[in-house]
């Protein structure tokens, strides 16, 4: 199995994580990053080698999420490979105010509580190891335990390798919103030929584990 530790962030990730995220878009762009730290309703991880934390008590990928470690300990080689977070709301108003590619609430199904995924990035070069499965799946079970029963994502759909789209269908997502990104392939990072990106708001019912256990697999 390949093995990627997931953990909780710690002060010192701001700056690598900034840079991880930047990496994907355009020259000049730049992305504050949020930790989480001492927010409950905002659940923040990050992904790295797993040989890379044992050491520390950080947790290889099927054990638990906390770690010990010291900040600035345990990462020998430092590198952050993937990131994710999940942030919960009640009022669908405030999920609209939160989302970057719309501000309607009335596109959201209605819920009790709800989970919008934000931040989810993976290093390049990193890609096909499954970390955002294995990060997404560990968002699901966080989103759960504290009651969110509709996790949504509002995405930029692209023409690259990793694209969100497949991640989010393979976890049971559906796409219930589009609207198209309209610029020339030359201004996209990601798309080649023609740009075909889009910004998409993709949804899940809370429905048990078993979509989340067969995608990790994959």
């Amino acid at each position: 199995m390949d093995e990627i530790a997931i953990r909780e962030p710690r002060p010192g990730d701001a700056e690598p994580l900034e840079a991880l995220i930047t990496s994907h878009f355009t020259e000049g762009s730049s992305y504050g990053v949020d930790l989480g730290i001492d927010d409950p309703t905002y659940h923040v991880l990050v992904a790295v080698e797993g040989d890379a934390v044992e050491s520390a008590g950080d947790a290889v990928d099927g054990e638990s999420d906390r770690t010990d470690a010291v900040d600035g300990e345990g990462d020998r080689d430092g590198a952050i490979l993937g990131v994710m977070a999940l942030r919960e709301f009640t009022d669908p108003t405030a999920v609209a105010d939160e989302m970057y590619f719309f501000d309607d609430p009335d596109l959201l199904p209605a819920a009790e509580r709800y989970g919008h995924l934000e931040m989810g990035y993976v290093r390049e070069g990193a890609t096909g190891r499954g970390i955002g499965s294995r990060l997404l799946g560990r968002l699901h079970e966080a989103g759960a335990e504290r009651g969110v029963d509709l996790f949504l994502a509002d995405s930029w759909y692209h023409g690259g390798d990793d694209s969100p789209e497949k991640l989010f269908d393979a976890h049971g997502y559906e796409t219930i919103h589009r609207d198209p990104i309209e610029r020339p392939a030359a201004e996209c990072p990601k798309c080649e030929e023609t740009c075909t990106c889009e910004g998409a708001l993709a949804v899940r019912r809370v429905a048990g584990d078993a979509t989340d256990a067969e995608a990790t697999r994959s």
